[in-house]
């Protein structure tokens, strides 16, 4: 148990350090991002259109209504027609490195890396494959949340390349301080079951 929460800690720490040095030293962070030509304008546009903070999808299809099949057939020329997008926005600007967002963020990796810690201690696999399990959960996060943005919504294939780095690098060196760390003989394994 003392392997898994110091396993689980320190797997946060490194995810931790690696989201800093992934986001402010290297473009990880900025892959598949861009500016927004004409920014005044279009800000100046948003605030008129837009009161609340949120995600905003165009063309809009309301799946919750019982669209008429005339309905559909205008949402889909529109969405084939274009233009297609997204726009996350907040009305009211704030800190962009306030203390919370880094309180949010260490406090997730350390539950990630607690989390990844007890599911290692289930299997009995040497140091290669604990390090290899532990990536594979990097390959698994980054295939089941960032793949469908650029396969459904059409993010930027550099972003969702960005995305796979952070995740894979991120898991792998988690990995390298999870693997050495409380691995159960298959004694001990087979123990538990009798």
């Amino acid at each position: 148990m003392k392997n898994i929460l110091l396993g689980g800690v320190l797997a946060g720490i490194v995810l931790f350090v690696w989201g800093g040095v992934a986001h402010m030293l290297l473009p990880v962070g900025k892959m598949g991002m861009q500016e927004l030509p004409h920014s005044t304008s279009v800000a100046y546009a948003l605030d008129l259109a837009l009161e609340d903070a949120g995600l905003y999808v165009f063309p809009w299809m309301d799946a919750d209504k019982d669209m008429s099949k005339k309905a559909l057939a205008e949402w889909e020329e529109a969405y084939r027609d274009g233009p297609v997008g997204f726009i996350l926005y907040r009305p009211h600007g704030s800190d962009p490195m306030a203390s919370r967002l880094f309180v949010i963020q260490f406090v997730t990796d350390l539950a990630a890396g607690l989390l990844v810690a007890v599911l290692l201690s289930f299997t009995t696999l040497g140091f290669l494959g604990r390090l290899a399990f532990v990536t594979a959960i990097g390959v698994f996060s980054w295939m089941t949340s960032s793949i469908p943005w650029w396969n459904w919504y059409g993010f930027p294939a550099d972003f969702v390349a960005g995305a796979g780095i952070y995740m894979i690098v991120g898991w792998f060196l988690a990995g390298l301080v999870l693997a050495p760390l409380g691995a159960r003989s298959k004694r001990q394994q087979a123990g538990e079951m009798l």
